[in-house]
């Protein structure tokens, strides 16, 4: 493998794994009690939905990774995908659903966070939505979204990790590491401040700008 795409995908692994750990941080408790009281039902039901939504999430990954990131080839089609996630972020604002099995909504959402792959999709952006939509609340559609994130990362990093070459530079990466984790963590008390005064529709202006502006400059 050519040494400059093997050092650029090490350092994404690197961010992942920064990313990864600002999530684990911040829900630390969270984690700590679905961990050591997995058996209580309301932790179980939780746990059973994060299973679920990941089903789906891992077959696209798994089965579809390489189509989907073709796409990163295609910047215009970014734009037409910020536009969407503009779209479904604002619907989140004033579109509710009449409530669905827990299950098939956990599917719905796993199958957003799949899709999310394609450039421009917003993960989380996507998977809140759509859990706010679905009726599931906005601080579970927080809190379900960034913890589904872990099992969808993780394997994101096992997809990788079998395709890279450690070449060192170990200060380099772990910097990337360090400030992902960072940036991550500020991240997330930002958002969930902003997801639980309802004004989360707020960031769909900015794709709608930001995706019109890249159709049209590409057109």
């Amino acid at each position: 493998m050519d040494k400059l795409l093997s050092d650029q995908l090490l350092f994404d692994i690197f961010l992942h794994i920064g990313t990864l750990l600002s999530v684990v941080i911040f829900f630390f408790k969270d984690l700590k009690e679905l961990t050591i009281h997995f058996y209580k039902k309301e932790n179980l039901h939780f746990i059973k939905l994060i299973i679920t939504a990941s089903i789906p999430t891992a077959i696209i990954g798994f089965f579809f990774k390489d189509q989907l990131e073709k796409l990163f080839h295609r910047p215009q089609l970014a734009g037409f995908a910020l536009i969407a996630t503009g779209i479904i972020l604002l619907s989140s604002k004033y579109i509710r659903l009449q409530k669905t099995n827990p299950y098939l909504t956990a599917l719905i959402i796993g199958t957003f966070q799949g899709l999310a792959i394609i450039p421009g999709l917003s993960r989380s952006g996507l998977t809140i939505s759509i859990a706010l939509i679905l009726l599931m609340g906005y601080e579970f559609s927080f809190r379900f979204s960034f913890i589904l994130s872990i099992p969808a990362i993780f394997g994101a990093l096992l997809l990788k990790l079998k395709d890279i070459q450690f070449n060192g530079e170990i200060l380099y990466m772990l910097t990337g590491l360090v400030f992902s984790a960072l940036f991550g963590l500020i991240a997330l008390i930002i958002l969930k401040k902003i997801i639980l005064k309802k004004k989360f529709h707020y960031f769909a202006y900015y794709c709608l700008f930001a995706g019109i502006t890249v159709v049209l400059m590409l057109n």
